[in-house]
């Protein structure tokens, strides 16, 4: 293996583990209802396990807790281009954990989202 590969491959594994520690954390999280504002059909993550779709939503979103404004992204699964177009659109509400001691760290959970997204949600 080569020094590039391995440092690319041990680069991704610390990604998927901060991204699987962030999910922990949040799943003690007070919640709150977004809404979602701007939707992008986007490459797919190098990190996400995509074989044969090579495509990922990416959207906006925003909630509101006392009368402050924040935000952040969510991403879904590998999916298929035309798959994707049709289902990144409208301003569904979306289920968002956040840090009550920073609200700007703010999680998109799959399974607090499954019957308001048309897609699983890529964790974190």
């Amino acid at each position: 293996m080569s020094g590039a590969s391995l440092i690319g491959g041990m680069r991704a594994w610390f990604r998927h583990r901060d991204r699987e520690r962030r999910v922990r954390l949040a799943q003690g999280w007070p919640k709150a209802t977004g809404e979602i504002n701007h939707w992008q059909v986007l490459p797919v993550d190098p990190d996400e396990d995509a074989f044969a779709s090579v495509w990922q939503i990416e959207a906006g979103f925003h909630f509101v807790l006392n009368g402050e404004y924040f935000g952040g992204y969510l991403r879904s699964g590998a999916i298929g281009r035309s798959e994707a177009e049709v289902k990144a659109k409208g301003a569904p509400a979306v289920q968002v954990r956040y840090n009550p001691a920073n609200p700007d760290e703010a999680v998109v959970l799959a399974e607090d989202n499954r019957e308001t997204l048309p897609f699983p949600v890529m964790s974190g």
